[in-house]
């Protein structure tokens, strides 16, 4: 039984000798030498684009280095079935990396991409598997989603798209629910868009519990690794027994699943830009998606940094159905309560369903007068509103400063100080007030504050505003 070849393996082998760095490798492909060093540590995987080129440099063929030839690069670009002779014999596989079963059977076809309908009892059969992955590993705590209605249905044509939308991102402020509402896409259409297998992991750092405590994880529930190895097990992909080669094996896994198969990949909770980027390069390269999608949930503004992306923005909820959800998360005086008796905790608020779940926990459990908690939420002047500021923007603040530098990210929220809470400003005024004098900084810092939502657009892009408990947190310490 032959060995199978692991690239990150195999790379480190014949660069060393030749002598080679790994500066010099990245100079020869003309890529960053930390790109060499992350395929040297597994950590990612290079592009099809690649593959003839390492080829070349090292002059050996693509199967000796662990890759694709041209011929099946030009298959999995296209999204076609790899033929018999182009598959991977199984006797080249060792038998822990083989599945010791399928769990969907092969009766889904599909041409070029384009999703057939299977039967009731098929469908039936692949439902009950997703909702199985859901169940046990989707942490949500919603029972009924509202205004989003015309949200999901987006969304929806985006899973269903046949040559678009690989890479699906719902992206906006922390709170907003952007997991409650990527569970329900999922939970309603992943199935009839034609997925048979579905994988979900959360990237999560950070938890605001109920009663207003912030729970923060370690580091070590982002290493890639583990989540690989979380996603393998729910898809029923197999992997060897070295961990080191986890990553190219899922790789290699997912590209070898019966061309009837499509996954749809969830990363949940992506707090970082760094995180985006390791998501990216593991699962939303050219070697996993197409015909196989990537959906995302993030803070990080992508559009133009993401290849094959969709990015959804999720905002707070308008006024009506922001009081249809208050009256149903509240007592008998909240649910029977008048909109002008309960408009305030929607404009405090501003419509994230996080804030107006944790002031209507904190009005039932202080006993405390409706204005008084209102007062005390626009404050955030208790430990609960600190939590939320925390929750809400540390990851954030802290991500802009270490971009844009401590001064030019403290001088550009501080401009919002003349201004009152929750109002906008355009362009000029907010370079001036600032104090950046040079232009170049100010946009830099200007776009990263608003890829991380720190800062909102309106108006095409004419007018700028943060949100005012934002604007409390800066403004008022």
């Amino acid at each position: 039984m032959n060995k199978r070849v692991h690239f990150h393996e195999q790379l480190r082998l014949e660069r060393k000798r030749r002598g080679w760095s790994q500066e010099k490798v990245a100079q020869l492909l003309d890529i960053d030498p930390k790109t060499v060093g992350r395929w040297e540590r597994n950590e990612t995987f290079p592009t099809l684009q690649l593959h003839s080129e390492l080829s070349r440099i090292f002059g050996k063929s693509v199967e000796e280095l662990g890759l694709f030839s041209e011929e099946n690069s030009t298959s999995l670009e296209s999204g076609l079935p790899l033929s018999s002779e182009q598959e991977p014999e199984v006797s080249q596989v060792p038998h822990t990396q083989l599945p010791e079963k399928r769990l969907f059977p092969p009766f889904m076809r599909t041409i070029q991409h384009q999703v057939t309908v299977p039967s009731p009892s098929q469908n039936a059969h692949i439902e009950e598997r997703i909702q199985v992955v859901l169940r046990n590993n989707a942490i949500v705590d919603h029972t009924q989603l509202f205004g989003v209605d015309g949200f999901i249905e987006k969304v929806k044509d985006d899973l269903f798209a046949p040559q678009a939308g690989w890479v699906i991102s719902l992206f906006g402020e922390g709170g907003l629910g952007k997991t409650a509402l990527a569970y329900e896409i999922v939970a309603r259409y992943a199935a009839a868009a034609g997925f048979t297998r579905v994988g979900w992991v959360s990237a999560k750092t950070l938890q605001l519990l109920p009663d207003g405590a912030l729970l923060r994880y370690g580091s070590a529930e982002l290493q890639w690794i583990d989540l690989i190895k979380k996603l393998a097990n729910q898809l029923d992909i197999g992997l060897g027994d070295n961990s080191s080669g986890w990553i190219s094996d899922f790789q290699h896994g997912i590209r070898s699943l019966p061309s009837e198969e499509r996954c749809l990949l969830v990363v949940d909770n992506l707090e970082t830009m760094d995180d985006v980027n390791e998501a990216i390069q593991y699962l939303g390269s050219n070697f996993i998606v197409k015909p196989h999608k990537l959906l995302v949930t993030t803070r990080q503004a992508l559009l133009g940094k993401v290849p094959y992306l969709i990015e959804r923005h999720v905002e707070g909820l308008e006024l009506e159905p922001a009081l249809s959800f208050i009256r149903s998360i509240g007592n008998s005086d909240i649910a029977q309560a008048s909109e002008e008796e309960l408009k305030p905790i929607v404009e405090v608020t501003e419509g994230n369903p996080l804030l107006i779940k944790l002031f209507i926990n904190r009005f039932l459990t202080s006993h405390l007068p409706l204005a008084l908690v209102l007062a005390e939420l626009q404050a955030v002047n208790r430990r609960l509103g600190k939590n939320v500021i925390d929750y809400l923007y540390a990851e954030s603040l802290a991500a802009l400063e270490q971009q844009c530098g401590k001064d030019a990210a403290h001088w550009i929220l501080n401009a919002f100080c003349p201004l009152g809470a929750g109002d906008s400003v355009n362009y000029e005024a907010l370079h001036s007030y600032s104090g950046i004098e040079d232009e170049e900084t100010f946009q830099n810092t200007l776009r990263i504050a608003c890829d991380l939502s720190l800062i909102r657009t309106s108006k095409l892009n004419s007018l700028y505003s943060i949100h005012s408990l934002l604007w409390k947190f800066v403004c008022d310490s």
